[in-house]
């Protein structure tokens, strides 16, 4: 086969990330013949090895790689804001929500792997980018990822995406995450923007008192409204 032809094939499927099966079923030849046919491509500079077994073009982009090496997946947290021009702080990698554990990997930059619970996976979109599609998160989805677990994203950096958001889908989105903190710091950002949501969230409370970072001492003054212990400063 013709190595223009090849990559029009590969174009067209829309796969951002593709294994020897997948070729061989593309290509219509054997796996055999695919192995020895993406080697050579490979030696080339035709293609990029992403890890064993898994192929890109290299002109794809790094988003749609990050996204299709592990499915469910869908960009999130601090990568998530900075894809939506929330955050003027420049990831050191890209974070991926996923429902398995996967090591990181380093292709152009470091991609790291975020595991939640599959009822957890949700709110996310199918992008078309350069090489294939990518899977983003929402904007109101970041948002309760990150404060679902604040050691992947500042919290500070919520405060301003908080004013792009759909106050009813991150309120919807806070509940499906069905976590008693999230919905805790969720009620507190969204009260220090002057949104208040407490007739929505306070019933889910419970009385015990949250840190807002579990990643910084448990030192600061309580609030007694979202019980939370604001060890914080936003």
């Amino acid at each position: 086969m013709k190595e223009r032809e090849f990559i029009n094939i590969i174009k067209d499927s829309g796969k951002g990330v593709f294994t020897i099966s997948d070729i061989s079923r593309l290509i219509g030849r054997s796996r055999k013949y695919s192995i020895l046919y993406v080697e050579r491509l490979y030696k080339r500079g035709v293609l990029s090895r992403i890890e064993r077994g898994k192929y890109v073009l290299p002109d794809t982009d790094i988003v749609v790689v990050a996204t299709n090496l592990v499915a469910p997946s869908y960009l999130s947290f601090l990568s998530g804001l900075y894809y939506y021009h929330l955050t003027t702080q420049i990831p050191s990698s890209l974070q991926v929500v996923t429902t398995r554990s996967k090591k990181r990997i380093l292709y152009e930059q470091e991609i790291d792997f975020i595991k939640f619970d599959k009822k957890r996976v949700f709110g996310y979109n199918r992008v078309k980018l350069s090489g294939g599609y990518a899977f983003i998160g929402e904007i109101e989805k970041i948002v309760v990822d990150i404060l679902f677990m604040p050691r992947c994203c500042p919290l500070g950096e919520v405060l301003d995406a908080l004013n792009n958001i759909d106050i009813e889908k991150v309120i919807d989105y806070g509940l499906k995450m069905k976590s008693i903190v999230t919905l805790k710091r969720l009620g507190y950002l969204l009260e220090l923007k002057g949104f208040d949501v407490y007739d929505k969230l306070g019933m889910h409370l419970n009385k015990r008192y949250d840190l807002l970072n579990p990643s910084l001492p448990p030192y600061g003054r309580n609030n007694r409204k979202w019980m939370l212990k604001l060890n914080e400063r936003l």
